[in-house]
């Protein structure tokens, strides 16, 4: 299943043949020198901007605390394990160097469990969030009283305990062992390989659940939940008049409720009219506009990024499991030797650009975040001497509220 090519060995290979010929895998040298670039670039800017989110969300922490840094932090330490664990091992004995597997028999077992266990903590992250992003959104009221910090702790709780459990399976089924035979029977040491140890039915129930609960039900239920979020954010504005419109005045009790994190930053005024029940009311204006673009926009952006850089890597995985033994020729060989390494680069991809996610979707973020880069930028460069600036600035010249303050929303105990 995870191997970069499903050749069975050659029942009589030649002494003349190299091992990566006898045994069915040959990367030509612009391919491996492509990818490490590829995995090198991933990994650094990766590892960079994840560890960065872990900082900003430690340095709030302090602070007054809030439902969207956890699921921030659930997602930053998921995806720097995936990559801090796998692409190192991949790219050495994957990309360069397939035989013999260098890491042991823990070392491959522990190998895919990683990774499994950090792509389901991943996506039952995204889905508990989309959820949490929902409820606030059509039942701010609701939300309010339900959605609290303690309570996403004992979510994400749940959300990794339910991945080891799921990720287990995976450190049972493959294994270490030997592809080829010497002349006396004994294992040949240089044929060590980090391959699937069951049988093919085995492989293809698992195959099949694992497709099932890591992609295809998080991915229909995130999307369904995006969508009744952002079509109640669309049916709310249309039916709210415009504020520069005649005759609509502003109430004067008011209590100002923010729904940040993925929604973006929209405003929701709640009224208590005499003898009716409490009402929601906004007033179009152009910053709201672009609020809601910019929800819509994220809120999307999640699901692209999901479906692209995950479904290759699971429709490989089907590949491999299902393709008969018979129907496999050369030019099949090839093409999935080096689909496998494509769909392995989207793959963490995918953990590499979850930084970029969460500066999207929270201005406050982006500005600790921005913060934080700059600081670490001044301790390698001489200090120079700073104009005096005004209170509540910032150094590189935009106005910095601290992320967690009582005056920012954003990333905070969110009011529905």
């Amino acid at each position: 299943m995870e191997t970069s090519s499903p050749r069975s060995p050659r029942s009589s290979p030649s002494p003349g043949l190299s091992l990566d010929a006898r045994l069915g895998v040959d990367t030509r040298l612009w391919a491996k020198v492509l990818f490490t670039a590829l995995y090198s670039l991933i990994f650094a800017l990766g590892t960079a901007g994840n560890a960065l989110s872990v900082h900003v969300v430690l340095k709030a922490r302090a602070r007054r605390p809030g439902r969207l840094r956890y699921h921030v932090l659930s997602l930053a330490l998921s995806a720097l394990l995936l990559l801090l664990v796998s692409v190192p091992m991949e790219l050495y004995n994957f990309v360069w160097f397939h035989y013999p597997w260098v890491f042991g028999d823990l070392g491959c077992r522990g190998y895919y469990f990683v990774r499994e266990l950090c792509a389901y903590a991943t996506v039952l992250s995204v889905t508990s969030l989309s959820a949490e992003r929902c409820l606030a959104v059509c039942q701010p009221l609701r939300a309010r009283r339900l959605l609290t910090p303690r309570r996403t702790r004992r979510l994400l709780s749940l959300v990794w305990a339910a991945s080891l459990g799921f990720a287990l399976p995976m450190a049972i089924i493959m294994g270490q062992k030997h592809e080829l035979e010497m002349a006396g029977g004994e294992p040949e040491p240089s044929s060590r390989v980090c391959t699937v140890l069951v049988s093919r039915a085995t492989l293809q129930v698992f195959i099949q659940v694992n497709v099932l609960v890591s992609f295809l039900l998080p991915l229909a239920l995130t999307t369904f939940l995006n969508g009744v979020t952002v079509s109640h954010l669309m049916a709310l504005y249309s039916q709210v008049p415009s504020a520069s419109a005649p005759g609509n005045s502003i109430p004067s009790r008011l209590e100002l409720l923010s729904e940040e994190g993925l929604l973006g930053f929209i405003a929701w005024r709640k009224t208590l009219s005499p003898g009716s029940h409490p009402s929601l009311v906004r007033h179009k204006d152009a910053g709201q506009i672009r609020s809601l673009q910019h929800s819509v926009r994220v809120l999307r952006a999640i699901v692209a990024v999901y479906v692209v850089c995950w479904m290759p890597y699971h429709a490989r995985r089907l590949m491999y499991c299902y393709v008969s033994d018979e129907a496999w020729t050369d030019a099949l060989y090839d093409f999935y030797h080096y689909f496998y390494m494509v769909t392995n680069t989207l793959f963490y991809v995918s953990s590499a650009v979850t930084p970029v996610l969460y500066n999207a979707v929270s201005s406050s973020f982006r500005k600790l975040f921005l913060e934080s880069l700059s600081a670490l930028c001044r301790q390698h460069r001489p200090m120079e001497p700073l104009p005096p600036e005004a209170p509540g600035s910032h150094p590189s010249g935009y106005s910095f509220r601290s992320w967690g303050s009582s005056r920012s929303p954003d990333l905070d105990e969110i009011q529905e």
